[in-house]
């Protein structure tokens, strides 16, 4: 009976992770979209540096959702990465640091998920 536990505890923090993983990439995509639609704006004010920051934030952002959906192979990339619980807690924390929102805390769950089960 415990190994049924653990089993879905493991498959709930992989779906968490997943959902989080989706939305930093969704959320980093109209991000960068709102972005590009007011570059004209910005760069006749002095917000220049301002929009390559958010830029570069929503771009790290992607980057932590695709290696997520890599690791757990749906994305089809040979990663020799394994998720496990200190390695989402390291891209939770980083997400969050970035500004990943919910995305991050859904990942950050999937982590203390992971290390109970």
């Amino acid at each position: 009976m415990p190994r049924r536990k653990q089993s879905n505890l493991k498959d709930l923090a992989k779906i968490f992770a997943l959902i989080g993983a989706a939305l930093l990439i969704l959320f980093s995509v109209i991000s960068l979209i709102g972005i590009s639609l007011a570059l004209p704006w910005i760069l006749h004010g002095k917000m220049v540096i301002f929009s390559l920051s958010k830029i570069i934030n929503n771009l790290i952002l992607i980057l932590i959702g695709l290696i997520i959906f890599a690791s757990y192979d749906i994305i089809k990339i040979s990663l020799k990465t394994k998720m496990e619980w200190p390695i989402l807690l390291v891209f939770g924390i980083v997400a969050l640091i970035f500004g990943g929102g919910l995305g991050a805390l859904l990942i950050l769950l999937a982590a203390i998920i992971d290390l109970v089960a």
